[in-house]
């Protein structure tokens, strides 16, 4: 066991002459080492924050420096907090400083979940010459369609519970402000208050209002976007992903962009995917919200394997040799290697939703359509999912949702009692065709897997927002839609079912459609129900389209 030596706040000036202030871990008897840096806004000082799957110690052990910097603006470091703003040249800031220390190589890594793999996506787009490897966890480098939209609507209980409990506190007490709003907020932040930018709790936080105001795909989000940086890196790059976490879509579309590339960084990254929601997996266990745990899922050594990483890329260590992707198949339970993603010998079926309620890869005759009424007073309540809500470890991941079958504005559409395993791995798309009374709407999409004792385990979901101009331009014809679901990893077993639940609303996972024509209420007395019409139809069919992966012993499902 090495000897570790913690140096606290030590400062490192930017070029516009603002101080942050770092956390260093090290072994004093140690020469030069490669440097593992955390760039973060939850407080250097936090163990569990600084963790990041990465343990200080253990990292000091084998042969590395963590270095661990207050962000800009937070706890101990000066200047203005914006997030996503500044982030990539204060980090590649950071990434210069510790390549110039006397402990350091002049090699740095980077490490770190949720809003900490931000600067990572971030500094690819400075082109840090220091930075030799990164490992992300549960991040984007999009943050409208990655991050704060999903399909056009606002994802309202993360950005707003995230800001309140994660970012509020530190910026209230910066300002010596009164605490009380950020006290009631914490109780209670008000989910269902219009206009949605009306937070008192957020009145020092002005990133909220900043993204309720610009719409995905707007200036604002383009200049902060790192996409283009990650077809043009040659940094190595470990993904970190989970099933039921809020940025999935975002892992996955960076993992993607890299792999499009066809450089270095296409050749050397990897890609592990467990069955997790918003926190480390070594934090929960085997658990995965409430009502689920899935066994072996830390059986792998995801640390371990960030330290094998980054010693190869960054000093002398050898190939680790991982797949290119590990993933976990919820159902089965297993961890399985893929040679990419998506697996290349799923094949896409189409699973038709039909108006008897049943769910089959047959196609729609002329069917008459279903029907249900979206009321803004009484949305769909958010039961599981990729969530980060007060209630989290209440309401998270692979929950049963079979009471909301109940709802009428909830339509349920069954596929037959499997009699032997079919297993779901990859992206998921429905294509539906749609009427609606009103100027403008939303649809959601829900996969589950349907027990045999009826419960109704979520796998993903996602929603679209409708817009005026795609029901006016459609005039009396229905609007086709399509939904992102993300993706899932499961083996429906036999004796199960799959499902597909067909809504308006999520909420508070994301705002509820108002009715008026740019989908937003100031108040509630803006509020306007809408009357839905989802037709199924040879001409105008609704799907599922699911990406099925052959089961060894098990027959093909017919195309």
């Amino acid at each position: 066991m090495s000897a570790l030596l913690r140096e606290r706040n030590l400062p490192v000036t930017l070029p516009d002459g603002v101080v942050l202030r770092a956390d260093v871990y090290r072994d004093p008897a140690a020469g030069p080492q490669p440097v593992l840096l955390q760039y973060t806004a939850y407080d250097k000082s936090n163990w569990t924050s600084v963790n990041g799957v990465v343990n200080p110690e253990r990292a000091v052990d084998a042969g590395f420096v963590v270095v661990v910097v207050d962000a800009r603006g937070r706890f101990r470091s000066e200047g203005e907090f914006r997030p996503f703003v500044d982030t990539g040249p204060d980090a590649a800031a950071c990434i210069a400083w510790a390549a110039e220390q006397p402990w350091s190589t002049g090699r740095v890594g980077m490490y770190g979940a949720s809003n900490n793999g931000v600067p990572q996506w971030q500094a690819l787009r400075e082109k840090a010459p220091a930075l030799g490897a990164i490992v992300p966890h549960f991040t984007a480098s999009e943050f409208d369609q990655g991050w704060v939209y999903r399909g056009g609507a606002f994802t309202l209980g993360f950005n707003l519970w995230w800001s309140v409990a994660n970012l509020a506190p530190d910026q209230v007490a910066r300002v010596g402000a009164d605490p009380a709003p950020l006290a009631a907020a914490l109780r209670d932040p008000g989910f269902d208050r219009l206009p949605l930018e009306d937070v008192p709790a957020l009145a020092h936080s002005p990133h909220y209002a900043e993204w309720v105001a610009n719409p995905p795909g707007s200036d604002y989000w383009r200049d902060l976007s790192a996409r283009d940086a990650l077809t043009t890196t040659e940094v190595p790059i470990l993904n970190v992903a989970g099933w039921y976490n809020v940025h999935l879509d975002g892992n996955l579309a960076n993992f993607e962009a890299v792999a499009s590339s066809g450089g270095p960084a296409a050749r050397s990254q990897r890609l592990v995917i467990g069955p997790w929601i918003q926190w480390m997996p070594t934090f929960l266990g085997d658990s995965c919200g409430p009502e689920r745990r899935f066994p072996g899922s830390l059986s792998i050594d995801l640390e371990g394997m960030q330290l094998a990483w980054f010693a190869h890329h960054l000093g002398d260590g050898p190939d680790p040799a991982f797949p290119p992707v590990r993933l976990y198949v919820m159902g089965a339970d297993v961890w399985r290697d893929e040679q990419e993603w998506p697996p290349a010998r799923a094949r896409t079926v189409p699973y038709y939703l039909h108006a008897d309620g049943t769910l089959t890869p047959e196609e729609p005759g002329e069917e008459p359509a279903s029907s249900w009424v979206h009321d803004p007073h009484d949305p769909v309540p958010t039961r599981g999912g990729s969530t980060y809500l007060p209630t989290a470890p209440a309401n998270i991941g692979p929950m049963d949702r079979a009471d909301l079958h109940t709802r009428p504005d909830v339509l349920l559409f069954r596929g037959p009692v499997l009699t032997e395993p079919v297993e779901v791995t990859g992206p998921v798309r429905a294509v539906v065709h749609l009427q609606t009374d009103a100027p403008a709407t939303d649809v959601t999409v829900t996969l589950v897997d349907i027990h045999p004792d009826g419960r109704a385990t979520l796998l993903c979901d996602g929603i679209r927002r409708v817009t005026a101009e795609q029901v006016a331009a459609a005039g009396d014809e229905p609007v086709r839609v399509e939904i992102d679901l993300v993706a899932t990893s499961n083996l429906f077993r036999e004796g199960h079912a799959i499902g597909v639940e067909i809504a308006s609303s999520s909420f508070p996972k994301w705002d509820r459609h108002a009715g008026t024509q740019d989908g937003r209420a100031r108040s509630s007395a803006d509020l306007r129900v809408a009357h839905q019409t989802l037709l199924h139809s040879s001409e105008f069919p609704a799907a599922v389209l699911l990406p099925m992966v052959p089961v060894p012993g098990a027959g093909e499902v017919s195309a």
